[in-house]
């Protein structure tokens, strides 16, 4: 007789008399063995060690492994395979799985199963695979270097896939025509592709119900509807939600083709290329989440609330040899205030920081040359020196204390803000270019306009800086009167500098420009008006030169300011445009004839 035959005769004698008893199961026996024998409930315990077998789970059990024991398909086939419904695996290594199209390493055939603290690892096809199944809960695992996928999803709902570390597999997790799955707070790294959600093979109709449009899906054994109307903002029907899920150095990170949710409202989900200052997030008001959303490739959906780094935040930091750092959170200070300067030393250093004059031989210093300093109070921290009296550059360096040899350096400058606006007098709608220098380089330094004598929270319009200390920013006014321009620092209105009073007078009759006037095919242009009706009823259409009044390409109303300037994207047929304003429509005015007010120059496409 085999020893798995004589361990079946074991456990089948052990059973009949105790029926609730755990089983344990030793290497060198038979897992499957251990299942056939058991009754439905009971509690299978596989001690450490590696089982040369195939494991089906046909009736509802509870697997658990003691040691992490290894279960080796030996190319062929599923490690493990749960097929009976309400079953729990806990603990197991599931490796060398078989190549063909549903073989992994963990196979879930059944509903309403825990899958947990389990590792896939390095099978031929997927690491965890669920098929046709719903309500599973697969949580806390590892995926690891497995050919394909290291957690798939086909034909699969309302399973819950959380806390799993997904690494180095073609897919990290894989959803095929899969509806209403939890992916939740999983770690996905190195993978070919971090997540990748797909529809194929879904058949799907959608038809037109009243006010409200009918998506019907599924299966031929199964259909299900929903009505959606017109002004709800909520996902797609069964759409799968995705969240705080952190996607590190993929090849890349995600691709939808379908309609899902990458964000509960609350929290989205961590994107190694989307974390940064100058990956494009940012994080203005510190929450922890990028300030604009994150597209995800495929087809038009979007994490609302990426999260942010600690680079999102915007500061200038220099790194030196030995992995010494020195960082500041702005680059240009006020003369005489405190600079805070956070330092990172080498291992077992001693040494210390100063500031110095940008145009001194680098390399060496002494604390006699420093304009202020502080000696290193451990292996990191934040050390408060003073900025100079006088304008100008300057640089802050590490130094080591027995040589004075420089290991870290970092410039920055001292300077008085200033601001200039010009011309002095424009028409209400021109532009005003206001020119600034020295502001401290905050993110969140910005600049506003003001009407003449106006307190500094009565602001007309604003525009953050975006830690840009010297440059131009381009404002407007619609109303006539004199205006200001003021410089804040760092989303506060402490006020670092006022400009020059500018006259902004109304400009009488009507005109339209269009510029440039010569653009690339499906090139933009902006269009500036002045003289539109205060009623409201104004419109501005674009047309071709020859094109008649009532047959415009386009229409936009214009409200009720008297000018502005609006954007307009122009045709990729090459010929002549133009745009002109009027009166009003005749679809709601019911004249005969448009009453036109001004046209603008020509736009040449081509």
């Amino acid at each position: 007789m085999s020893i798995g035959a004589i361990l079946a005769v074991i456990i089948a004698v052990t059973l009949s008399g105790f029926a609730d008893a755990t089983v344990s199961v030793k290497p060198g026996y038979s897992i499957q063995s251990a299942i056939s024998a058991a009754n439905p409930g009971q509690i299978i315990e596989v001690l450490n060690g590696t089982f040369n077998e195939r494991v089906n789970v046909t009736k509802p059990l509870t697997l658990i492994g003691v040691g992490k024991p290894i279960i080796d398909a030996g190319g062929i086939g599923s490690a493990i395979t749960i097929s009976a419904n309400g079953s729990t695996l806990l603990g197991f290594t599931a490796t060398g799985s078989g190549k063909g199209a549903g073989d992994a390493g963990i196979r879930v055939l059944s509903d309403g199963n825990i899958i947990k603290d389990n590792t896939a690892i390095k099978n031929n096809n997927y690491g965890i695979f669920l098929y046709y199944v719903d309500k599973n809960i697969v949580f806390l695992n590892s995926a690891i270097e497995n050919k394909k996928s290291g957690v798939m999803l086909v034909h699969s709902n309302n399973n819950q896939v959380w806390g799993n570390n997904v690494s180095t597999n073609w897919d990290g997790i894989s959803i095929e025509t899969s509806r209403g799955n939890t992916i939740k707070a999983n770690i996905l790294t190195r993978n070919e592709m971090g997540i990748n959600i797909s529809n194929n093979n879904l058949s799907e109709s959608i038809t037109a119900k009243g006010k409200g449009v009918s998506i019907k899906y599924g299966s031929s054994g199964q259909l299900t509807t929903f009505n959606i109307n017109q002004n709800s903002t909520s996902s797609s029907p069964g759409a799968n939600l995705l969240y705080q899920n952190d996607l590190q150095d993929n090849d890349q990170n995600a691709f939808d083709d379908g309609y899902n949710q990458w964000d509960n409202g609350e929290a989205g989900n961590h994107y190694s290329d989307y974390d940064a200052h100058e990956q494009g997030c940012k994080d203005r008001n510190r929450d922890g989440f990028c300030d604009s959303s994150y597209s995800i490739p495929g087809r038009s959906n979007v994490d609302r609330l990426p999260k942010a780094s600690p680079d999102a935040i915007l500061s200038y930091k220099s790194t030196g040899i030995m992995g010494s750092e020195l960082k500041i959170d702005h680059k240009t200070f006020l003369p005489g205030i405190d600079v805070n300067v956070t330092y990172v030393a080498p291992r077992n250093f001693s040494g210390w920081v100063g500031i110095m004059e940008a145009n001194l031989s680098r390399g060496r210093a002494s604390k006699e040359k420093t304009l202020s300093y502080q000696s290193l109070a451990g292996p990191s921290g934040i050390l408060v020196l003073k900025a100079p009296a006088e304008n100008g550059s300057y640089h802050i360096g590490m130094y080591n204390f027995t040589s004075d040899e420089e290991i870290a350096s970092l410039k920055f400058n001292v300077s008085l803000p200033t601001i200039i606006a010009a011309p002095a007098s424009v028409n209400t709608c021109e532009t005003i270019t206001v020119n600034y220098t020295g502001t401290p380089g905050y993110e969140n330094d910005w600049v506003a306009m003001y009407e003449s004598g106006s307190s500094d929270t009565s602001y007309v319009t604003r525009q953050y800086l975006d830690g840009k200390e010297n440059g131009t920013v381009i404002l407007e006014s619609s109303d006539p009167g004199n205006y200001d321009f003021r410089i804040f620092e760092n989303d506060s209105y402490t006020q670092l500098a006022t400009s020059n009073s500018v006259e902004v007078k109304p400009l009488k009759g009507v005109k339209v420009i269009a510029s440039p006037s010569r653009v690339a095919p499906g090139g933009t242009v902006t269009v500036t008006y002045w003289g539109a009706p205060s009623s409201g009823t104004g419109i501005i259409g674009m047309y071709g030169m020859t094109r008649p009044d009532k047959f415009a390409l386009g229409k936009r109303n214009l409200g009720n300011k008297n000018c502005g300037r609006m954007t307009w994207r122009l045709p990729y047929d090459p010929g002549q445009y133009d745009f002109r304003m009027f009166y009003s429509d005749i679809t709601d005015v019911g004249q005969g004839a448009y009453q036109i007010l001004g046209q603008s120059n020509v736009v040449t496409v081509g």
